[in-house]
């Protein structure tokens, strides 16, 4: 008997079906990380979760990841809608790596505007989360890798994690700033201006207690 035919070899994906493909995983992960956590207790240390969403307040956490998994939702029918304008627009080239700028030491640096303190306490930043409406609004108007990283940010997606290396290359092409992300997570780990914060907050050591005479004379 002859051998049955093999199967023609299968096109490779379009860009904007690799994309939907990463965009579905995302949201897999989601749900099943909102799953693991309403059902596991929050444990006694709890630094991994502080390193990963920066609190471990666990109703602002289930919340980021609600919040992700709607930016998410929404990046899929984003990407339906133009996947024949993006199938067919050149292939997008990585955004290039920021240079450091060096300044002359008689060039002042510009003067920054003082930006509005934003409330840290879980409680606050849970109550002034955005509202779907306005996160569908963000996603109407924010491009590809802008939405791609804020997903990330709300489901605490790390360098250890399966997706990182396709999210972030991801990221790059569709003109967005991986390091950029990286860094801020970092900050979101290791908070400097928190903990500059607390160590000012700690109290003075004693002063040492005041000599009551002249120095005993030791003998010859």
């Amino acid at each position: 008997m002859s051998a049955a035919p093999t199967a023609p070899n299968q096109p490779p994906p379009s860009r904007s079906g690799r994309l939907l493909s990463l965009v579905r995983r995302l949201i897999d992960y989601g749900k099943q990380l909102a799953a693991t956590l309403r059902q596991r207790p929050v444990p006694n240390d709890t630094t991994d979760l502080v390193c990963t969403f920066g609190t471990d307040h666990l109703p602002l956490i289930l919340a980021r990841i609600a919040q992700g998994l709607h930016r998410a939702g929404l990046l899929e029918e984003k990407i339906a809608r133009a996947a024949a304008r993006l199938d067919a627009e050149p292939q997008p080239k990585p955004a290039p790596t920021p240079r450091a700028s060096f300044r002359s030491e008689a060039q002042p640096p510009s003067p920054r505007r003082a930006e509005p303190q934003q409330p840290t306490d879980a409680a606050s930043v849970l109550a002034n989360l955005p509202t779907p409406d306005q996160i569908a609004a963000m996603v109407r108007r924010q491009p590809i890798c802008a939405v791609l990283a804020d997903i990330c940010r709300d489901l605490g997606i790390a360098p250890s994690h399966p997706l990182w290396r396709e999210l972030h290359l991801a990221i790059n092409q569709y003109g967005g700033n991986w390091l950029r992300m990286a860094m801020e997570r970092l900050d979101r780990a290791f908070p400097i201006a928190d903990i500059v914060a607390r160590l000012k907050a700690k109290p003075a050591a004693p002063p040492e207690p005041a000599g009551t005479g002249p120095p005993i004379a030791t003998p010859a």
